[in-house]
């Protein structure tokens, strides 16, 4: 069985996730992704993204939370996986993306 993760909208810290839904802003915090895992026990994700990206440490934790995932996590770009969003897709085992969507890495 698969289970699907959605990383949709704007990565935010955990305690920033109210200012940004009060203003009606889709948004995906760690402690999201942390909760959604923590739901299911050897299961494969897959991990659909479509995120303008956001906060980079906010990024960081996640994609540390899906590498730490034990089953294989299948990564699915959608629409978009910018910046932040873009981190988080490299902790698929498997990587893909829709002839439509896109993906956009800071040269930094």
């Amino acid at each position: 069985m698969t289970m699907k993760i959605p990383i949709k909208g704007i990565i935010v810290a955990n305690d920033e996730k109210w200012i940004y839904e009060m203003f009606g802003y889709e948004v995906t915090t760690p402690r999201d992704v942390d909760q959604m895992l923590k739901e299911i026990e050897n299961e494969d994700l897959e991990v659909v993204i479509n995120s303008p990206g956001g906060d980079v440490y906010s990024g960081s934790e996640i994609y540390t939370i899906l590498k730490d995932h034990q089953n294989n996590v299948n990564v699915k770009i959608v629409g978009v996986a910018a910046s932040a969003a873009s981190v988080v897709a490299m902790a698929g085992d498997s990587v893909k993306i829709s002839p439509t969507a896109q993906i956009m890495i800071h040269n930094v």
